[in-house]
């Protein structure tokens, strides 16, 4: 709390000042009795006993507009404006094959409701970077461009639904990848600072994260060929696969026989050829636990020191106390006309 014109506090005097003269003008006789005995046992009025509470009105409604005067003011809790951070798209598979169900905490749920939640975690603790949402299934599409706006990134995250339309049905994330990598690459652009013109926010380092649970089978561009084009620009290339837990095969060894994970699938192989190209790292995901430790893992390691511009905003908090100031102004007025009249 803070008083933006405190001076005007000083009017508080002339307030004190009526205040002291009436308790001295009340201890003081204006005409001399030898006894007021008589007087005292006469009856009061309710009138006359409310007649001393106009002038206490009067000056509570002149200290209240006074305080107002002041413009008390509340300093509002304001994050700094970021200067510079790293810019993420988040690249979601929707196809029909999310629906399947996987373990999340004590239930379970569908990939792609599973995936919403830990998604939204993600960005929410990402407050200073750029964050854009791609989702694919036989195309891919920019849902919501880069933003420092993350409440609204955040509606579009759990509004994702899965595609029902057979003929958009698919998985095409070399598609994804690559517009992911073209969107970054433009903002990068956009926010580069040169000679003439000086931008405000600063991209330490580009970043897409490709969540998957299919093979690609569908799209104009192989998903190397987006990996390629991240790496020529820059960009690492996080890939994540959703899917069951392996399976275990048993194999003979000279010690005995041996339980070992079947081969990765294709498009594993691929998403980690992906993720080593461009100097990302390639996980697996089974379940809700999982699904958080990869996002937390890469949380961890896109990390930078954060620049930001602070500045602090108030908010004034006179309104109450002019309001009160009037009403009590008015009430004056009613009484000492109506009720309360005196007449000299």
């Amino acid at each position: 709390m803070r008083l933006a014109l405190p001076w005007a506090l000083l009017l508080l005097l002339p307030v004190l000042k009526r205040v002291y003269d009436h308790f001295r003008k009340e201890r003081s006789s204006a005409l001399n009795f030898s006894s007021l005995a008589s007087f005292k046992k006469g009856p009061r009025t309710l009138r006359q006993r409310f007649v001393p509470l106009l002038f206490w009105i009067q000056m509570l409604a002149l200290s209240t507009l006074i305080i107002a005067l002041a413009r008390p003011q509340q300093k509002d809790l304001t994050q700094g404006i970021p200067k510079e951070g790293i810019a993420i798209e988040l690249v979601v598979d929707i196809s029909s094959s999310m629906d399947i169900s996987m373990p999340f905490g004590d239930t379970t749920m569908s990939r792609m409701e599973g995936t919403k939640q830990v998604v939204e975690q993600f960005a929410t603790a990402r407050p200073n970077d750029l964050i854009g949402l791609i989702t694919f299934a036989r195309y891919a599409d920019t849902v919501c461009p880069l933003t420092l706006s993350h409440d609204s990134l955040l509606y579009y995250i759990q509004d994702l639904k899965i595609e029902t339309r057979p003929n958009e049905d698919g998985t095409a994330f070399g598609d994804a990848v690559s517009l992911a990598a073209a969107r970054l690459k433009t903002a990068e652009e956009r926010y580069k600072a040169d000679e003439k013109e000086k931008s405000d926010y600063t991209i330490q380092s580009k970043v897409i994260i490709l969540l998957t649970d299919g093979n690609n089978n569908c799209g104009r561009h192989l998903p190397m060929e987006g990996a390629a084009l991240a790496e020529h620009w820059g960009i690492r290339v996080h890939t994540i696969a959703i899917t069951d837990p392996p399976e275990m095969k048993t194999i003979q060894t000279p010690k005995g026989p041996v339980q070992v994970e079947e081969e990765p699938l294709i498009q594993e192989r691929i998403l980690q050829k992906m993720a080593e190209t461009t100097g990302g790292i390639y996980r697996r995901a089974t379940d809700e636990a999982s699904l958080r430790d990869v996002y937390a893992e890469i949380n961890t390691m896109e990390t930078s020191e954060i620049e930001s511009e602070r500045y602090q905003t108030f908010t004034d908090l006179f309104q109450p106390f002019a309001i009160a100031g009037l009403l009590l102004l008015v009430l004056h007025v009613l009484l000492s006309t109506i009720w309360l009249r005196r007449i000299p």
